[in-house]
């Protein structure tokens, strides 16, 4: 009696259309939406494990215990001049779902404004009147009741969010003591309470909406709310402890296109190429890592690092803010 084949030969034997590296917040995402097509074909390349039943994600009062443990890339950031030259953890999800499983579950949203602006920088589509329906099929709001929005300011405008998507998002049972006072302070102070802050403007005092699932109390993260409903389609194909190495890239009419990904799996070193797009999905950190391991980016540093150049892109890995 044969054996059956292993996980990595019938992802190498796959003929995919797209690839998808990153099985994060947003990969998991892009897959699960393009895999819809019956005719098109997606691979997933993440570089952590499953971890479905691990009880300090999926348990909302454990949140933080996953930063520096094995779901963890355990970055480190350089020097910070504002912090006296100290470094600190920039926690970054090693798990299939990413970041999603590591968060502390805070569920909002930016305002119109900045939305608008990336679409008169030129970014076509993605506008605030563009995301908004988007924003909405991704979330399934469960309604805080009045006495709750009474007692908690957990108020919300019906007509922004939205009603059965794979994301849930609940008011907190219960908050703390000091939760019962700090609305009426900022009140005293003139700051005024946002009883619509998904609606465009976060400005004022509001109380923040989580991304549980208020009937099991668990974290509600990309890879339960969109892989596993799609883990049995054929036509989307994940391997996880997958490390992608380099984005494969050939000249076609003068141009460098991306066709596939080197990477190592269990300690050895494969490769797969794909018909149709490759998909960046590895993150802020290793997103611009990755096209610069791959020769897109500042000539400088990848001079400096020994990669040959073939997409010149300063602004890669640049301008980069994050709350730590």
């Amino acid at each position: 009696m044969g054996s059956l084949p292993r996980e990595i030969d019938t992802f190498l034997a796959t003929r995919f259309t797209h690839l998808v590296i990153g099985g994060g917040t947003a990969g998991l995402v892009v897959a699960t939406r393009l895999a819809e097509k019956e005719d098109v074909v997606v691979g997933i390349l993440e570089a952590g494990l499953p971890a479905y039943d691990e009880p300090r994600i999926n348990i909302p009062g454990r949140f933080g215990e996953t930063l520096g443990t094995e779901y963890d890339w355990q970055f480190m950031t350089v020097p910070q001049p504002g912090l006296n030259g100290r470094s600190i953890p920039w926690g970054r999800g090693k798990v299939l779902g990413g970041s999603s499983a590591l968060n502390f579950m805070t569920w909002n949203r930016a305002c119109k404004e900045d939305y608008d602006t990336w679409a008169e920088l030129g970014d076509k589509g993605w506008g605030w009147d563009d995301l908004l329906p988007y924003f909405m099929k991704s979330e399934t709001l469960h309604e805080s009741d009045a006495d709750h929005q009474l007692k908690h300011q957990s108020h919300f405008d019906r007509k922004f969010h939205g009603a059965d998507g794979p994301l849930h998002s609940t008011y907190s049972s219960q908050y703390g003591a000091s939760h019962q006072h700090w609305h009426k302070t900022l009140q005293n102070l003139g700051i005024d309470i946002n009883r619509s802050h998904f609606g465009g403007s976060n400005v004022g005092s509001w109380t923040s909406l989580t991304s549980v699932e208020p009937t099991r109390m668990e974290r509600s993260y990309s890879a339960k709310a969109y892989y596993m409903p799609n883990s049995t389609k054929p036509n989307l194909v994940l391997i996880t402890d997958a490390t992608v190495q380099e984005i494969i890239l050939q000249l076609d009419d003068g141009q460098w296109m991306a066709k596939g990904a080197k990477f190592t799996h269990q300690g050895e070193e494969d490769s797969v190429t794909v018909s149709g797009e490759v998909i960046l999905c590895a993150g802020s950190v290793q997103s611009p890592q990755l096209l610069e391991l791959s020769g897109i980016g500042n000539p400088k540093i990848l001079e400096a690092a020994g990669i040959p150049i073939k997409v010149a892109n300063p602004a890669v890995g640049e301008n980069l803010q994050d709350h730590l």
